[in-house]
């Protein structure tokens, strides 16, 4: 069943940071949010969080807290009815090869993950109930992937 609320998706962005940087123990990483507060959507509040928990948990765990400036930004913006948010980061990348099976049940791109290899799989299931998408670019040093959602369901 799905509870819509409507929400501010920078209040919501910024509870889910928050949440999580309480979880990070001795990670040094810039987190830049940059998303208007005036975009509202009409969501499911529970399942967006898990979405952009899991999001920003990766994008902590594969960081490279070595480079200078390691970063994570939020960003969106809205287009007629649909919200496009980007979750950014210049940490350790994935390789091309791996961008058409991230998405898959267990599957890991790295072999030094210690993950089970269904954090993606959840996000992408869950955006589906969303009536949303997911989509990936990497280069050699960062990921961003673009999340895109109706801001009304």
């Amino acid at each position: 069943m799905i509870c819509l609320i409507q929400v501010s998706l920078f209040d919501l962005v910024s509870e889910v940071v928050h949440n999580l940087a309480y979880s990070i123990v001795n990670k040094k990483v810039r987190i830049d949010i940059a998303i208007d507060k005036k975009i509202l959507l009409d969501t499911d509040v529970n399942r967006l969080k898990v979405v952009i928990n899991n999001l920003l948990s990766n994008a902590y765990k594969y960081h490279q807290f070595d480079k200078h400036d390691p970063y994570i930004r939020i960003a969106a913006n809205e287009k007629g009815q649909t919200i496009i948010m980007t979750i950014e980061d210049n940490g350790q990348g994935i390789a091309p090869e791996h961008h058409v099976r991230i998405f898959e049940m267990f599957y890991r791109a790295s072999e030094s993950s210690d993950g089970s290899g269904l954090g993606l799989y959840i996000v992408k299931e869950t955006l589906d109930k969303l009536n949303g998408s997911i989509s990936v670019t990497s280069k050699g040093g960062g990921t961003e992937f673009i999340v895109t959602l109706p801001s009304k369901l």
